[in-house]
């Protein structure tokens, strides 16, 4: 999927909803995308690997796991500090800091500096299946007023896509195969999560909501901190697995947690706004960076 497909869906959504009235619709589309159909990548993408490949991801899956523990206690703690009168924004702000676009987004913008996207589809791998539970978690715990712990782990366990990912690896951990021709269908048949939780974002988005504090609190924990850490510390003679990381780990907050945000209407508005604007950023400065010349895996 290219940037300007991803740009059109977003039009689109957006003015679907100008001309379509009915709610209804909309949540609809909203359930189709993200229970149903995200179920079904999350099954294909998951089961349909084995052990070895998963051994693979022990390459990128220090920085997944780093990067998202600093940008979740980074924004828990600013949260607590600045945020203390908004707990919803302080939940949505942690959701998609830990959230990043490495698919729909992430790889088009890594293929602009390698031919080789291996990398970046271990990291989105080991990238989903910490922040698919986390995020669904948070979302779901700063939902509710009286929300305990407990309730939210259950909400978030019975969360379809939660529950798949949690069978699947517990498949390929058990070394059970599931039938090439089943994987293949469901594969084919999740991939279409993707343009339509692409049109459900823009038929929820608000821009006139978008307050320039917020946009740049998320883009700090989101993008410009991830991207701080992988640059500083980083090092590795393989050009793609350098451009991968540090691209895929900076990503601004993916289409998905938008959506759940929207779905648990968790400052729904906020978030559809902030990611509008980060991604927009993002392909700004992807793009500018390309443009330039700049040799970063050459330092």
């Amino acid at each position: 999927m290219t940037v300007p497909v991803i740009l059109a869906l977003m039009a689109a959504g957006f003015i679907l909803k100008l001309s379509v009235k009915q709610k209804v619709v909309f949540e609809f589309i909203g359930i189709l995308a993200n229970d149903i159909l995200l179920s079904f990548f999350v099954l294909a993408s998951i089961a349909g690997k084995d052990l070895a490949y998963l051994a693979g991801l022990k390459k990128v899956f220090f920085y997944v796991a780093a990067v998202t523990l600093t940008c979740l206690v980074a924004s828990y703690l600013y949260g607590r500090r600045f945020l203390m009168e908004d707990r919803g924004w302080r939940g949505a702000l942690m959701a998609l800091a830990v959230f990043p676009n490495t698919a729909a987004l992430g790889f088009p913008m890594v293929a602009l500096f390698t031919d080789d996207l291996t990398p970046a589809v271990l990291y989105s791998a080991a990238s989903s299946l910490l922040a698919i539970p986390l995020a669904s978690f948070l979302t779901i715990s700063y939902s509710r007023d009286q929300g305990s712990p407990k309730e939210a782990l259950i909400g978030t366990l019975s969360f379809p896509p939660v529950t798949v990912s949690l069978v699947s690896l517990a498949l390929v951990l058990g070394g059970v195969r599931l039938p090439e021709k089943f994987l293949s269908l469901a594969e084919s048949v999740g991939w279409w999560c993707l343009p339509l939780m692409l049109v459900y974002f823009g038929s929820v988005l608000e821009v006139k909501k978008i307050e320039p504090r917020k946009i740049l609190e998320a883009g700090f924990f989101r993008m410009v901190l991830p991207f701080s850490l992988v640059l500083l510390t980083l090092r590795t003679n393989t050009e793609a697995a350098f451009y991968a990381i540090l691209i895929e780990s900076s990503m601004p907050p993916a289409i998905m947690a938008a959506s759940l945000l929207s779905r648990h209407k968790l400052k729904s508005e906020e978030a559809t706004g902030v990611t509008l604007a980060l991604t927009l950023t993002a392909i700004m400065l992807i793009f500018i960076l390309k443009i330039s010349g700049t040799a970063l895996a050459g330092r």
